[in-house]
């Protein structure tokens, strides 16, 4: 009888191993899937986030892009009215010169009308002391 027992406990073996042989190779696939479901998933999102990456490094270098023309221009500008104030100032070194000169003139014109008004005053007091008999 031992040698039947032993026989059962082979064939029952064999059995077992070729069920389990079997689910084993149905869990080995399914791991194999989600695993490559994973990975695959990972690498999706690193090639998205590096293709974010790299609109963004596009959208900014547009921005620097723009930023740079801007104030190359507003240097351009600048000097621009440097020159002009350059140019304008000779003008204005004349116009100083030419307040200088009315306000000297104003000064002078106010002082002859007080001259003239002490003058009439004079003139006047005469007028009436040459009408008065004597």
């Amino acid at each position: 009888m031992e040698n039947s027992f032993s026989e059962h406990s082979r064939t029952s073996s064999y059995d077992n191993l070729q069920t389990d042989s079997s689910d084993l190779s149905k869990v080995a696939k399914n791991m194999f899937q989600k695993t490559k479901d994973y990975l695959s998933f990972e690498l999706s999102s690193n090639t998205l986030d590096y293709e974010l990456l790299d609109k963004m490094n596009q959208t900014v270098a547009k921005n620097i892009e723009l930023m740079k023309r801007t104030s190359e221009d507003v240097v351009v500008t600048n000097e621009d009215l440097n020159q002009k104030f350059r140019d304008l100032e000779p003008l204005m070194k004349e116009l100083e010169e030419i307040e200088t000169t009315v306000n000297k003139l104003e000064n002078a014109a106010y002082r002859l009308d007080a001259y003239t008004q002490r003058l009439e005053e004079k003139i006047n007091e005469y007028v009436v002391q040459k009408q008065q008999p004597t």
